[in-house]
């Protein structure tokens, strides 16, 4: 692995993004500048890189070349303009015996998302192993994006599990991944380094939402704490397996998830690390964005006067299609909602103003976000039963929504309650788009799987951890040991059942799942090399088929289940499947393999017949690859 060129390339993303925001004149706290300028910065270095592969290839020598061009440009602004000095200066003026508390926590943090990432992908003697089934479950098809790139050249982006439909999918962070891997780094470094940096990204965003808005670094800490511990009362289900296993055999090994006990109690709205920030790397680089966007919003509708920081917002929201597609009709709904309010809450003579300074935050928005999102995936959103009436979301089995929320929420049922009562007037207002989330949430099925729901319900829960974070700062603030006492419980209760999923996440012991053995990468290896990368594959439909995870060549038909949470229309496809496993209509692909996965189809494959007309390339183990004329 080439460390020089990863950070060369998280370095110069952090200074493009910088410059960006000095040359635009940007005013914020230094904190969100730094962090927010980096985030801005790589998802810009990653988009242009994109783009431009649509007219160069995507190579080692063009990206370090455009690399260098940027260092070069950004380079002669900071010294043209004095941007150096004048970091330096807000730099200096920080009082970093302040800032204490704040580093610790980025600290701890630190260790945390360290020990979670180093074990999530590991090659041991007999293979490739994620080390969480969620890894096991999602990443296949994140590897399967990022090798479609970094060595299938997927250009201009297909489906690399559906041959000739658009890539209906936001894949920005696993290209941001394939870069990596065309600058020398290992698929398992590529796939890593990213979420560690973002992971750690996301913790200080957090902070700076809940600073931003309150004015208190407590209650910024409050909410990442919050956020990103959130359960429910699963812990009382780990205190009866105490019972049942004992507390030393139980620490070393849980026997199941607290914030996810569907068949137990109908909990369901699972820790956010073990349920997005782990398995979902779209969620890693765009929710950040998200949460940057939102303290762009806030400053620009609380002061009249910022119509540069709505600008921007609406920049970065027309970027967001590619990395979160969710995240880009979350923050259209709240940023649709403020507006509205705002417009009719002016005076008559001040509105035409109000419009235009709204105007700048959508212009961009419909003009380069709206294309991308219809232009990728207007035809899946169409899909007949994408959208349905569901009240309560999954709480539907329940005689009461509100005993489901309760056993969901926990403590925060209460405290988000409170929250909103202690908040001011202003901060009541901007939290309502919020709640319009949570509602949207509990009314409809907006995706084909009904647990995504809970992509709506996390933007919610970030305004529910700075409504919560605000009535225990205050509690904190109460004079007297037992006050604080009961505060200090408040928040236990708060986040115990997500500590639990979070310490389970490290048991990688008992969690990890093999991936492929050496069997398969060796077959992998021996297609990368041997077979041109436009090559489409007839392989079986397993989500974790080593060909189109590892290879980055298309197969015809992928893994059905993600295509239909994707809302695709894959029927024509599968029914060719079975025909051409017969021999017959093989035009549409470049080989075939048959092996154990293929075997297991139930449909049963033709081997004999591929023998006699097709010949074998490769064959190792049960595996044959036959190359179809």
């Amino acid at each position: 692995m080439d460390i020089v060129t990863v950070v060369y390339f998280f370095i110069i993303g952090w200074f493009l993004g910088l410059t960006v925001l000095e040359s635009l004149k940007i005013r914020l706290e230094l904190w969100i500048k730094l962090i927010g300028g980096w985030l801005m910065g790589v998802i810009l270095l990653t988009q242009i890189i994109f783009w431009q592969s649509y007219l160069i290839p995507l190579a080692g020598q063009n990206i370090l070349g455009t690399l260098i061009l940027i260092t070069l440009i950004c380079g002669w602004l900071w010294h043209k303009k004095g941007y150096l000095r004048k970091l330096v200066r807000e730099i200096k003026r920080v009082k970093w015996k302040k800032q204490s508390l704040y580093l610790w926590f980025l600290g701890i943090w630190g260790v945390i998302f360290f020990i979670i990432w180093k074990k999530m992908l590991v090659m041991e003697p007999g293979g490739l192993y994620a080390g969480w089934v969620n890894i096991w479950g999602d990443w296949a098809a994140h590897l399967t994006y990022t090798t479609s790139f970094a060595y299938g050249d997927n250009f201009p982006p297909q489906m690399p599990i559906l041959l000739g439909h658009k890539f209906s999918y936001p894949f920005l962070s696993d290209f941001l991944s394939a870069i990596l891997i065309k600058l020398g780094v290992s698929l398992i470094g590529a796939m890593l380094i990213p979420s560690f940096i973002l992971s750690m990204i996301l913790v200080v965003i957090l902070v700076e939402f809940g600073r931003t808005i309150t004015k208190k670094l407590k209650v910024g800490i409050l909410v990442a704490l919050l956020f990103l511990l959130n359960g429910g009362l699963g812990w009382w289900w780990w205190l009866k397996d105490i019972k049942e296993f004992g507390l030393i055999k139980l620490l070393k090994n849980f026997p199941r998830e607290y914030t996810h006990l569907e068949k137990v109690a109908n909990i369901e709205w699972i820790n956010i690390i073990s349920s997005q920030v782990v398995p979902q790397r779209g969620f890693l680089l765009g929710f950040p964005l998200a949460v940057f966007i939102y303290i762009l919003l806030w400053k620009g509708w609380k002061n009249r006067r910022e119509r540069k920081l709505l600008w921007l917002g609406g920049w970065l929201t027309a970027l967001l299609p590619l990395i979160h597609a969710h995240s880009f009709i979350m923050i259209g709904f709240v940023s649709g909602f403020l507006a509205v309010w705002q417009v009719l809450r002016a005076k008559k003579k001040d509105r035409i103003k109000v419009i235009k300074k709204w105007l700048m935050f959508f212009a961009p928005i419909v003009v380069l976000g709206l294309g991308q999102w219809l232009w990728f995936y207007g035809e899946a959103a169409l899909h007949e039963g994408f959208i349905r009436w569901q009240p309560g979301w999954l709480g539907y089995r329940e005689k009461s929504i509100l005993w489901f929320w309760f056993k969901n929420l926990g403590i925060m049922f209460f405290l988000v309650v409170l929250g909103f009562k202690a908040a001011d007037k202003k901060l009541k207002w901007f939290s309502v788009p919020f709640w319009g989330l949570f509602l949207l949430a509990n009314l409809w099925i907006w995706q084909p799987w009904e647990w995504d729901n809970s992509k709506f319900i996390t933007h919610w829960y970030l305004m529910a951890s700075l409504l919560g974070g605000l009535v225990i700062e205050k509690g904190l603030r109460e004079k007297g040991k037992f006050k604080r006492l009961v505060v200090g419980l408040v928040v236990f209760l708060a986040i115990w059942a997500g500590m639990l999923d979070v310490w389970r996440l490290g048991q990688y012991r008992y969690r990890k799942i093999k991936f492929f053995d050496n069997e398969s990468l060796k077959l992998a290896e021996w297609v990368r090399k041997n077979t041109p990368r436009e090559a489409v594959f007839l392989t079986a439909d397993n989500h974790d088929h080593w060909l189109p995870v590892l290879t980055g060549r298309k197969t015809f038909l992928g893994f059905k289940g993600w295509l239909w949470t994707y809302g695709i229309d894959y029927s024509k496809h599968e029914q060719l499947v079975r025909r051409m496993f017969k021999g017959n209509d093989v035009k549409w692909v470049d080989y075939a393999v048959i092996g154990p996965m293929e075997k297991d189809l139930g449909i049963n494959v033709s081997e004999e017949v591929f023998e006699d007309n097709f010949p074998v390339v490769y064959e190792l183990g049960q595996t044959k690859i036959f190359k179809i004329y």
